[in-house]
């Protein structure tokens, strides 16, 4: 079985990875255009070329990280067929790991900026938009009969969690867990 390699990643996509890692590291403000050309190991004008404004820049790196945080947990989750093993798994999924996780740095600082800044908010915003749709399309295929509400609560009460989880990293997420699944069981025929 020949193994294709990958192609390397382009001078675009190193950037912006170069910035998704320096949020978590050096905070929102942190990320100039001299550090992300260090981490992409690249000329500092190429930044602006390829992406425009350090403030654009910050913003792609860090939807398209938050996306992926939540979408990718999620998806696993919702490849059950049992609506409260799958919000079971689906929690269990977005707690694991140290609080200090850099995708949960990331997360944070980037909901910090957003409150300063619309075109991010507007951006968070659609994504957890998506993130609820797919949620409620699912509860309603697998028999919720309230899949808006439970998708809703299910949302904000993860979002709460990981708010909480870092200024308390013992915090157990079995009581969110217990609660949830017994919400989505309540409504199941």
């Amino acid at each position: 079985m020949n193994d294709v390699p990958s192609p390397p990643p382009s001078t675009r996509e190193k950037i912006i990875e170069a910035a998704a890692a320096l949020i978590p590291e050096v905070g929102w403000g942190g990320v100039t255009s001299r550090r992300v050309a260090e981490r992409a190991g690249v000329n500092s004008g190429v930044i602006h070329y390829h992406v425009g404004s350090i403030g654009e820049l910050r913003r792609i790196a860090a939807v398209s990280k938050i996306r992926g945080f939540f979408l990718g947990r999620i998806g696993d989750a919702l490849a059950q067929e049992d609506p409260p093993a799958a919000v079971e798994l689906m929690l269990r999924g977005l707690c694991t790991g140290d609080s200090h996780d850099p995708e949960l740095l990331l997360l944070y600082e980037s909901l910090v900026a957003a409150s300063r800044d619309d075109q991010l908010r507007a951006e968070i915003a659609a994504s957890l938009t998506q993130l609820r749709q797919w949620l409620h399309d699912w509860l309603t295929e697998h028999g919720v009969a309230r899949p808006l509400p439970a998708a809703v609560t299910i949302t904000a009460a993860v979002d709460g969690f990981l708010l909480q989880r870092m200024l308390d990293p013992d915090l157990d997420p079995a009581p969110l867990i217990e609660g949830l699944t017994a919400l989505v069981e309540q409504q199941l025929p």
